[in-house]
């Protein structure tokens, strides 16, 4: 299986370096970076209790809250409606602000020198607070209305809570701007470890793009994702030249998630037509708004992921990008392993089915293999058997009859009864059987089923006498297919029979030769209709 590559997750960490690189330039403008601090100090729980905690001790002022940036009583009125949200006083818009603002508010340079200043309005007093976040002041705070004899310890208590919860903001944006940096490398390291995961968990090139399809809409936070092969694969453009690809062939649709039933897989789109067929054609990433489209690139491009429609409605950014050319080219793996393995079925199955013609030479009336594989398969398929075991069924009912070239042919054709070296011999032949396919790396799962075909469900079978479920489910289905086919394809001992003679000798025997269960699949298959109508077609329903 080939390496597994970090080029996408490397390409990922430059792109965080970059993004903490713009954060730290972010930093020195105090103005974004403040409002930021002053809008977390605008949603924390303990402003709201800074009133009913003061307010006896200060002589119930009106509390009011700014940024810095204010300069103009008519956007100062703006904000203090964001003070009324926080405690709800309504003698806030009664206030002539222009009496009470900070000098700081009305465009004059001021230097504070103390935690908070005192003037004197009236017979009363107005308190002005700055609020200082690692000595910047990011806006101010304060009191109208202030009654006399006020004592500086409570004015000091003050001003320390809110200094308290102003180095509280602080780390809180600290923390929300290192979250916002390492998240993006911590769906990489998931996604890279999710994917191989994937990559060993299927070989199904159907299901695994399914699954690949499920996991970027999980990854990427999106509610639609298309995944395309290319029919025909394609060179990437240079990206000096901008050379573009042949301008025939198409992407055959394989995976949809998210979109109408209505939309079904398999539709083509001509390389060029479509953002699709143009990210396949340049092999080059396109992000919009509302979908980001990235080419499956090996040493060509084939295919391409397309994911749209966020779930929080917001726009896909940067490290959205990232992350799906890190989950794509961990896919192209998962991908090219699942087609190299496709392609060594074909080798294998066309090998195995050479075998079997030569094989079926040798077994009298075998000329219907065909039809006992499709109900093999069709059993398997009744009892959801695993893929794995679907395979291994489908090769060893093509080899069931391997065992047999070792065995004498007027043994094979005799009419009469056996011997009993004659049938020492017969019940060799699965030991034999197992032994030639054996040799096949590629065919061991196959082995088991073969050996264990002669067994009975009540023990006495050979050539281990197992019971029950001790045999394999495999070899529990191609008993009944080997004992199916020999009643009505008849052998040299006996003549044929018909289907329903057949399905009654089987069904006889349940629970003694035959799994009950494998019995209740084969009846319910067999008697389809569908399946009437093709062994009638072939002369088998007489």
């Amino acid at each position: 299986m080939p390496r597994m590559s970090i080029s996408g997750f490397l390409s990922l960490s430059k792109g965080c370096d970059m993004e903490a690189a713009s954060v730290r330039e972010s930093a020195k403008n105090p103005f974004v970076s403040d409002r930021e601090i002053y809008e977390e100090l605008v949603r924390h729980e303990g402003l709201r209790k800074l009133r009913p905690l003061f307010d006896p001790l200060l002589g119930h002022a009106v509390w009011w809250i700014a940024p810095r940036a204010v300069i103009q009583s008519r956007y100062f009125n703006n904000v203090i409606e964001s003070s009324y949200e926080i405690w709800h006083d309504p003698r806030l818009r009664k206030v002539d602000w222009m009496k009470h603002l900070p000098p700081a508010l009305k465009g004059k340079h001021v230097k504070y020198t103390t935690p908070y200043e005192l003037h004197r309005i009236g017979a009363r007093w107005d308190i002005h607070v700055p609020l200082l976040a690692h000595e910047r002041v990011i806006g101010y705070a304060g009191l109208v209305g202030l009654k006399s004899g006020v004592s500086h310890e409570v004015l000091n208590a003050l001003t320390g809570y809110i200094r308290l919860l102003l180095d509280n903001c602080f780390k809180a944006e600290e923390i929300n701007r290192l979250s916002a940096a390492i998240r993006p490398r911590a769906i990489a390291l998931s996604t890279v470890h999710t994917v191989h995961r994937i990559i060993n968990s299927t070989l199904n090139l159907d299901e695994l793009l399914t699954r690949l399809a499920h996991l970027t809409t999980q990854v990427m936070r999106a509610n639609r994702c298309a995944i395309y092969l290319a029919e025909k694969p394609l060179k990437p453009a240079s990206p000096s030249r901008k050379q573009r690809g042949p301008k025939t062939g198409c992407l055959i649709c394989k995976s949809l998630v998210g979109y109408p039933k209505k939309k079904e897989r398999d539709f083509r789109i001509a390389f060029g037509g479509g953002v699709e067929g143009q990210v396949a054609q340049t092999a080059q990433i396109v992000r919009r708004k509302k979908f980001i489209c990235v080419p499956l690139i090996d040493e060509d491009v084939i295919g391409v992921v397309k994911v749209s429609d966020k779930r929080d409605k917001k726009e896909f950014a940067y490290f959205d990008q990232e992350i799906l050319t890190t989950l794509a080219e961990e896919a192209v793996i998962a991908i090219k392993n699942a087609e190299l393995y496709e392609e060594q079925k074909k080798v294998t199955l066309s090998t195995i089915q050479a075998l079997a013609v030569i094989l079926g030479t040798q077994v009298p009336s075998a000329a219907s293999a065909d039809v006992f594989l499709k109900l093999a398969l069709e059993i398997a398929h009744e009892m959801k058997l695993s893929d794995e075991d679907v395979q291994a069924l489908h090769y060893a009912t093509l080899l069931k009859e391997t065992a047999r070239v070792g065995i004498p042919p007027e043994i094979l054709h005799k009419p009469a009864k056996l011997t009993g070296e004659e049938y020492r011999l017969l019940r060799e032949h699965p030991i034999k059987g197992a032994k030639i396919v054996q040799s096949f790396q590629s065919l061991r799962p196959v082995v088991p089923i073969i050996l264990y075909s002669r067994e009975k469900y009540d023990g006495t079978g050979y050539p281990k006498g197992l019971k029950g479920e001790k045999i394999p489910v495999g070899a529990r289905i191609l008993s009944v297919i080997n004992a199916f086919e020999a009643i009505l394809m008849g052998r040299p001992y006996r003549g044929r029979l018909s289907l329903r003679e057949a399905l009654d000798e089987i069904q006889r025997n349940s629970g003694t030769q035959f799994d009950p269960k494998v019995v209740d699949a084969f009846v319910h298959v067999v008697e389809r209709e569908g399946f009437k109508r093709l062994l009638k077609s072939i002369g088998m329903e007489g």
